[in-house]
């Protein structure tokens, strides 16, 4: 069929029209190098395909010259549309011609194949595909042969597919994919080589076909080898507990000798594993102890890699990933070594080859760090070495790359999937913003912006502190989170989730919301005194505390909130362009939200702390008063427009005399307080555990211990060092004493105390001594709200069985 491209016919003139895929293997193809052989059918007839189609919804009637306009800012909108257009391309019979010709075109592929694979990707002018479109594996049969080539089609219109051609800038017209078709065989092993001039090269294997390498289900065997001479310079043996394969008939010799050659294996139930299971070619093995414990290639096997790639890299010039399989054969013959896919990391030696077209995918298997914020993302890394994100684009979805995390870079954080940072503690803005909104984060990943670049694919489990590499992650692997988005989440789902939560009603009916007694009555038959409050910074938290156990909020960040009112821009710059007005009535209506969200719970504003020059906190103010007068003033107008349950938190006092100083300016700027307003400090540098009842007496009303810049102060560790996070702990016995101090003194002085740092949600033990010393209340970020409440809830029943028992005792 004159459509079709051969791999060892294609062309240089045809290179645009099979994409990048099939030019290389056909490159390596020309060259004798094993390669399995193919065809690929072309964007052409994709669109011929498109026109036959009978299109019921008007919205396709000028099919193909329709635009489609479509907001994949809306998911519901974005999923219905993408089901219909595949509904109907799986639905449409292939013409009649086309037909013919594709199963011609198997039947010279290989007479005794029993299965394909079908590649879908992009021609070489648009975005890169990796982990978008997936693969699909059929059985080498009439019916089977059209449903594989009109489900890679059907690739081009799932909803990530939608929203990730939109947010690269491609139309639909410019949609031009062509579909790679080679034969399938059963494998021993599979996975990649990385060469690298100059230095070791690397390589990873796993047992099987390279499914649950791609799909991250496996950690394969790692090497380090040296290319000339073949000596293995490191090796790490991997975990691997399941290999996938092709369904076999009972008795046949080549499924035989597979379960042989995997040790105490046994066929899996794999329904969970391959979407369209029933009508899938693919089964899983589940491996035995003793194939989990040995290297899947035999040192022959690694060498003959070795020497296959070598010559690859001879003919190319040029760094390459190349991705490989050792094919099984019947009766125990010498298995077949062949190339899957072959990806140019840099060399020009082929004509038109694009400089760094593909990232080269460095990660090692595994990045371990500190756990700073829980859940899990799976999406492209995106490393940021620009000091000034503002200069640099971010990919909606992705994984933000790091050194370190300025406050400033929040509208990245904002689009970012998960985050992964070298510097910081748990305690650091990095880790408390990701927390807030909502994102997986691990922080103080030694060497993360060298081993990780841009394009690789990677998992960030913001649980355990790891960060998995996960080449490129297969569709049918994504197609499974897509149904099943509790998983972990991936790039687009995240990305959708992002915009429409930015465009959502951000509107709160405090009536709706039950109070943290009634929650806890609920759950343990009772309400409970200590108070539950929540620590925030930015308006699109005000979605989650809807419907959350919570009497107000404790801690609002106003340095982070700024950011979001100021467009990311510092406030000192507003103060040096006199620009007093516009600052005033921005963060007055950003602080109004959060008060009316809440009210009439009590809401704790903390002034700035900008912590710039070398001061911190209100010691800042004594010098440059004009920005805290702001504040001040916006307090005020917050009042005025009828919002009376803000409170005001000074930050970082560490003398009596700075806290007159800001209570003076308070008196001098807003001279006609209404008396339910009140005036606290934190209590976060040590001084203040011997001068509070001074404080009480100059004009405090109340106490927020904080406990990270406390336990930092106290312990003599910088909260934001990875190298001694060990040691940062908020439960030391010197911080919970001081703790223990603080609470004794503010009800000795009958002021109320809460404590509003990280501690408690880090170590939920915590909560039964603080409760038993007496503390007000408990501010925690939103994601902790839960489990602190329940914790509260099970120390304040133990201390009244405790009470109990000590009457009937007595």
């Amino acid at each position: 069929m004159t459509n079709l491209y051969w791999l060892d016919k294609i062309q240089l003139s045809d290179r645009d029209a099979v994409g990048e895929k099939a030019f290389y293997l056909s490159c390596l193809l020309a060259q004798n190098h094993p390669v399995v052989p193919g065809f690929v059918v072309p964007a052409k007839t994709f669109w011929q395909f498109l026109e036959s189609i009978d299109w019921l919804e008007p919205l396709f009637a000028d099919w193909p010259h329709s635009s489609l306009h479509l907001n994949v800012d809306e998911p519901r909108q974005l999923q219905s549309i993408a089901r219909s257009i595949r509904h109907q391309i799986l639905a449409t019979k292939l013409p009649d011609a086309l037909l013919s010709g594709l199963e011609s075109a198997v039947s010279q592929l290989n007479s005794n194949s029993k299965a394909l694979i079908f590649r879908p990707s992009l021609t070489s002018r648009s975005p890169k595909t990796a982990g978008i479109l997936e693969s699909h594996a059929v059985r080498a049969e009439p019916e089977a042969i059209e449903a594989g080539l009109k489900r890679a089609w059907a690739e081009m219109f799932r909803a990530r597919s939608l929203f990730y051609f939109q947010r690269c800038g491609l139309r639909i017209q410019e949609i031009n994919p062509a579909v790679l078709v080679q034969s399938l065989q059963g494998a021993r092993a599979a996975g990649d080589v990385k060469t690298n001039a100059g230095a070791a090269w690397e390589i990873q294997a796993t047992s099987g076909l390279g499914m649950s390498l791609a799909r991250g289900e496996t950690i394969p065997d790692y090497y380090e080898v040296q290319p000339e001479t073949g000596a293995v310079k490191f090796q790490r043996l991997g975990y691997k507990t399941l290999a996938y394969n092709l369904k076999a008939d009972e008795g046949d010799q080549t499924k035989k000798s597979l379960i042989e050659n995997f040790k105490g294996s046994q066929i899996a139930n794999s329904a969970f594993l391959i979407p369209d299971f029933a009508d899938s070619c693919l089964e899983v093995l589940a491996l035995g102890e003793e194939s989990q414990t040995e290297y899947v290639l035999e040192e022959s096997q690694l060498q003959k890699i070795i020497e296959l790639s070598n010559k690859v890299v001879a003919e190319f010039d040029s760094d390459l990933i190349l991705q490989w399989t050792i094919s099984e054969t019947e009766n125990n013959d010498e298995p077949q070594f062949y190339f899957t896919q072959v990806r140019l990391l840099k060399g020009k030696k082929i004509a038109s080859v694009r400089e760094n077209a593909i990232a080269p995918a460095r990660i090692p298997a595994i990045l371990r760090g500190l756990a700073a914020a829980s859940g899990k993302a799976e999406a492209i890394a995106q490393v940021m070495t620009n000091s000034h994100p503002e200069n640099a684009e971010f990919l909606a979805g992705g994984i933000l790359v790091a050194q370190k995390i300025e406050p400033h870079w929040l509208p990245w954080l904002k689009l970012a999937a998960g985050v992964v940072v070298e510097q910081g503690g748990m305690t650091g803005h990095s880790a408390i913003l990701a927390r807030e909104l909502g994102i997986p984060a691990v922080v103080g990943v030694a060497g993360a912006t060298r081993a990780i670049a841009s394009g690789d694919w990677v998992l960030v489990d913001g649980d355990s502190g790891q960060v998995f590499a996960t080449a490129e992650p297969d569709g049918d692997r994504l197609r499974e989170l897509e149904k099943n988005p509790e998983i972990y989440t991936t790039a687009a789902e995240m990305s959708i989730a992002n915009y429409q939560s930015s465009t959502s009603d951000r509107s709160s009916n405090p009536a709706s919301q039950p109070r943290r007694a009634e929650f806890a009555e609920s759950v343990w038959g009772a309400p409970t005194a200590t108070q539950l409050l929540v620590n925030v910074s930015q308006t699109s938290s005000i979605d989650r505390l809807r419907n959350l156990p919570i009497d107000g909020i404790g801690l609002l960040r106003s340095e982070l909130m700024a950011l979001e009112a100021l467009d990311c821009q510092n406030p000192k710059v507003w103060l040096q362009n006199g620009q007093q007005s516009e600052f005033v009535s921005r963060m007055a209506d950003c602080l109004s939200l959060f008060a009316a969200a809440v009210a009439p719970r009590p809401i704790f504003y903390r002034s700035l702390d900008l912590r710039e020059s070398g001061t911190q906190g209100s010691f800042s103010y004594t010098f440059e008063p004009e920005l805290f007068d702001w504040e001040l003033c916006v307090l005020k107008k917050v009042y005025d427009s009828g919002h009376t349950n803000v409170n005001l938190i000074l930050p970082f006092v560490r003398s009596v005399d700075e806290f007159a100083y800001c209570r003076q300016r308070l008196e001098t700027i807003w001279k006609k307080r209404p008396p339910e307003f009140q005036l606290w400090m934190m209590a976060e540098v040590p001084s203040v555990l011997f001068l509070l009842p001074d404080y009480v007496k100059a004009g405090v009303q109340g106490i927020s211990i904080g406990t990270n810049d406390l336990t930092q102060f106290l312990l003599g560790i910088d909260r934001e060092s990875e190298q001694v996070a060990g040691g940062f702990k908020g439960r030391d016995r010197a911080v919970m004493r001081a703790i223990e101090q603080l609470i004794g003194q503010a009800r000795a002085a009958d002021i109320p105390c809460s404590i509003c740092g990280d501690a408690t949600a880090l170590y939920p033990e915590t909560v039964d001594s603080l409760v038993r010393w007496g503390i007000s209340s408990i501010s925690v970020n939103v994601d902790a709200v839960e489990q602190t409440c329940r914790a509260i809830a099970r120390a304040e029943q133990r201390l009244l069985l405790e009470a109990a028992r000590s009457i009937v005792n007595n």
